[in-house]
């Protein structure tokens, strides 16, 4: 019997990638797979996709061609680069669907391209950045952040439903990539404060089980800290998702920052960290491994090392589990504002926003417990938030501990130069009001 259902291309069979393909051709989709490392390839063909070995052959078989690849030059290359391109493969009048995280500006690129280059305005273009990892990815349960005309969305539905289950409308072309960025900026933030943390009850003493357990039950949590954490406390290294992706995102959040002249500190502090873990050559490794760069050269180990520490201990000069959570509490309140600040520059829709994020991997519980009351309003200012001076003012007491013991933490350093920013402006406030 033949399959009434769509015939895709997919091409980008990595770690996300090679996850959605199959999920696709487990709901019963025939997929015409593509990427330039073979061994990718041979996997998705055991399977049970079908194998193409250049961008215009995958392209010539597909109603919807989709691309995962990992950055916007590979997705340059796929689609343009030479007479195997995507582009000259593709029928007249086919979907080309864009789920890699990418700018708003690339997006914007291609479809010029399409148009002028190639004279191929009849190809139709969807912006639909994905999130939701690897596992999501196999299972069909991502966020997929879709944009474009109306009536291409409406056809490509049965696609994107297949992959997702959380399938969000933004709009216009290019505004997929905008939600895309925005949440890319609190999962940076969120990886990189993961290392800072683990890295500091692990240098200290505590007991780094324990201290995981007792934020997964607070007001700290955040679920990059609840998926990253583990690889650290299991020593597990397995390139889940390489520290090269997010830099790849983050480096997108800061110059899209840049080009709107918006200021995004806590990204741009991230994305630091993140240099220095390529410095230090982790750039292929799993991005959690930048915990190490908090650890003495010869303990790379440490954090793993202090699950076998004293649990009973509740205390390591001066700082406790109740310090750390202090310190993630500032850290995502901070970001948590710096994100939806960025998504209004964006023109992004702020309740959209807030759905979008508190179901995805970008989200933490201060997050969810701070930004609902702030929606009405719309003012996106550190200062407006009901509880930043006891936010900030238990910040403030775990920064000094980790000054006095001489432990770097870049990120909560950071968030505590927004919350005495906050307090001036405050009081530049008050000062006006009384002196008129």
């Amino acid at each position: 019997m033949t399959s009434t259902k769509p015939k895709i291309s997919f091409a980008g069979l990595g770690a996300m990638g090679g996850g959605m393909a199959t999920n696709l051709v487990k709901q019963g989709f025939e997929v015409t797979g593509y990427d330039v490392f073979h061994p990718l390839l041979d996997r998705f063909v055991e399977s049970g996709g079908k194998p193409s070995y250049t961008p215009k052959e995958a392209a010539a078989s597909a109603d919807f061609m989709i691309s995962m690849v990992a950055n916007a030059a590979q997705t340059s290359s796929l689609l343009f680069e030479g007479d195997d391109a995507a582009v000259h493969g593709l029928g007249k009048g086919k979907t080309l669907i864009l789920c890699s995280t990418i700018s708003p500006a690339f997006v914007s690129e291609i479809r010029k391209r399409l148009d002028e280059e190639f004279k191929r305005s009849d190809i139709k273009l969807l912006d639909c950045p994905v999130s939701g990892g690897t596992l999501r990815a196999g299972d069909g349960e991502l966020s997929i952040f879709s944009s474009g005309p109306d009536e291409d969305l409406q056809e490509a539905k049965q696609v994107l439903q297949a992959m997702s289950t959380n399938l969000y409308n933004m709009g216009a072309i290019g505004n997929g990539a905008k939600a895309k960025t925005i949440h890319q900026l609190l999962a940076a933030i969120n990886i990189a404060t993961t290392a800072e943390v683990l890295g500091l009850a692990a240098t200290i003493g505590l007991n780094t089980q324990s201290v995981f357990d007792a934020i997964q039950d607070s007001e700290g949590a955040s679920f990059m800290f609840g998926n990253r954490g583990p690889h650290a406390l299991t020593n597990d290294w397995h390139p889940y998702s390489a520290l090269g992706i997010i830099l790849k995102d983050a480096m997108i959040v800061t110059d899209t920052a840049r080009k709107e002249q918006f200021p995004v500190p806590l990204a741009c502090t991230a994305e630091c960290t993140y240099l220095q873990g390529a410095q230090a050559g982790m750039l292929k490794d799993d991005d959690a491994k930048i915990v190490q760069l908090y650890l003495p050269p010869s303990q790379g180990d440490l954090v793993y090392q202090m699950t076998k520490a004293d649990a009973m201990m509740t205390a390591s000069y001066q700082i406790s589990k109740d310090t750390i959570i202090n310190l993630l509490c500032g850290i995502h309140l901070a970001a948590s504002i710096e994100a939806m600040a960025f998504g209004k520059k964006l023109g992004v829709d702020g309740n959209l926003m807030y759905d979008i994020i508190s179901k995805a991997a970008g989200s933490s519980g201060m997050f969810t417990k701070h930004i609902p009351s702030m929606l009405e309003k719309d003012q996106w200012k550190l200062s407006d938030c009901p509880d930043v001076e006891e936010v900030g003012r238990k910040l403030s007491e775990a920064v000094e501990k980790c000054r006095k013991i001489n432990y770097p933490c870049p990120m909560a350093a950071a968030a505590l130069q927004q919350f005495h920013f906050a307090k001036l402006a405050g009081k530049v406030i008050g000062n006006q009001g009384r002196g008129r």
